[in-house]
């Protein structure tokens, strides 16, 4: 006879309530601790609801007791995923694939991982591949939308989308697929329509509130130009991104030379500050769509508390920073330039600081920041400004080295 407790779990499950199926499905083992399916629906609970620790350890039982069930390294392959670790994830779906060729969720999957590394042409042959076993699976359909337009192929792209919302046409991960899509095509009002579609099917779905949140700030001129500009590297190889921000680096330097030579060095500083800002735009664009967010009517109420303070900091410093440089030009008042590259310095740590979770990262960050304001408005008191201009900016430059391990504490 089958255990109530099993039932009820199950029975949870299938409503998408993993929290509340733990006690029922925990209870069920206990009654029978043999219970194959109680530990494999537990360790899916486990899984959904972020204990990827505790599923992990599940697993390995499960396969201690069935070494060759795919169903058991499929969710391996899902939980080393979210713990960051790609290449296992690999390794359990082809497991997977190789016990049972015959799911197109797992090739879905595998063409994800693809994407992500971006083997594009090798992701696209397992999506189909999938496609084949499942016309209609939802995941090889996304993946293949996506890979379609990171190679350009519009036209299929969109017939794939069409595909994903004629058969899933209330599934929020189809719409909020489509809609980074669009976003990334350039259709911004499409992008906000599936945005929207996603979002209503379910409210709390932040990879749709991360794509609406985007789309807003992408209706800014300044943000819809980097956010091509970020699509397009992302789809460059390692090797073809170096190359582009090493030739960027050697164009930058050509024209600081050419300035220097025909004496229009009053042009430097700002050639040096737009630099700056686009070859660092990768660490200020979030606080900076976040200011853009902070003014529009409806993107505000999709800011959380932090982010919306990460916002006013980096709106405050970024025009103190550019009324101090403009002073400094019209005044010829040397204190206010050094004030103008501090406060763009400070750009980097402090408004980023508000984003990150762990509390000893954003403590670490903010004082961070707050050292290299303190040392520009003291130090022109006891050192010369050239030596503290450079101080700050090699405080500044220091950060995107050190800011990835500072973000990990």
């Amino acid at each position: 006879m089958e255990s109530k407790n099993f039932t009820r779990g199950t029975q949870l499950i299938e409503l998408g309530r993993y929290k509340e199926a733990i006690p029922f499905l925990q209870n069920a083992i206990a009654e029978e601790p043999d219970n194959w399916e109680g530990k494999y629906h537990l360790a899916i609970c486990f899984f959904d609801t972020g204990e990827y620790t505790k599923a992990s350890k599940l697993t390995d039982g499960l396969l201690h007791d069935m070494p060759n069930e795919s169903s058991v390294f499929f969710l391996k392959a899902q939980i080393a995923l979210h713990q960051d670790r790609d290449k296992e994830a690999m390794e359990f779906v082809n497991e997977a694939i190789s016990i049972y060729p015959y799911s197109a969720d797992y090739f879905g999957f595998k063409s994800g991982l693809l994407l992500n590394i971006k083997n594009y042409e090798e992701g696209l042959k397992f999506a189909n591949e999938g496609l084949r076993i499942d016309a209609k699976n939802a995941y090889c359909l996304n993946m293949r939308a996506q890979i379609l337009t990171k190679l350009d192929r519009v036209d299929e792209a969109n017939e794939t989308v069409e595909d994903i919302l004629y058969d899933n046409p209330e599934d929020s991960y189809s719409h909020a697929n489509v809609g980074w899509v669009e976003l990334e095509n350039g259709n911004n009002k499409k992008a906000l329509e599936h945005f929207k579609e996603a979002l209503q099917f379910d409210p709390n779905f932040e990879y749709a509130r991360e794509g609406m949140s985007t789309a807003l700030k992408s209706k800014n001129f300044f943000y819809r130009w980097y956010l091509k500009y970020s699509f397009w590297i992302a789809k460059q190889s390692s090797k073809n991104q170096w190359a582009f921000i090493i030739g960027l680096y050697l164009v930058y330097r050509v024209s600081f030379k050419v300035l220097d030579a025909n004496d229009m060095t009053y042009l430097a500083i700002p050639l040096m500050l737009a630099y700056l800002l686009f070859a660092l735009g990768g660490w200020i664009m979030e606080p900076l769509s976040n200011t853009i967010l902070n003014f529009d009517k409806y993107g505000k109420y999709l800011l959380s508390k932090n982010a919306k303070t990460s916002g006013f900091v980096f709106g405050l410093l970024l025009v103190s920073g550019l009324l101090s440089i403009a002073t400094f030009y019209l005044l010829h008042i040397d204190y206010t330039l050094v004030l103008g590259v501090t406060f763009i310095c400070a750009l980097l740590p402090l408004p980023r600081a508000f984003l990150l979770d762990s509390k000893k990262a954003r403590m670490i960050s903010i004082s961070y920041g707050l050292i290299i304001i303190l040392i520009g408005i003291i130090g022109p008191l006891f050192i010369d400004i050239y030596t503290v201009v450079i101080t700050v900016f090699v405080i500044m430059m220091a950060y995107t080295w050190i800011g990835n391990f500072i973000e990990k504490q």
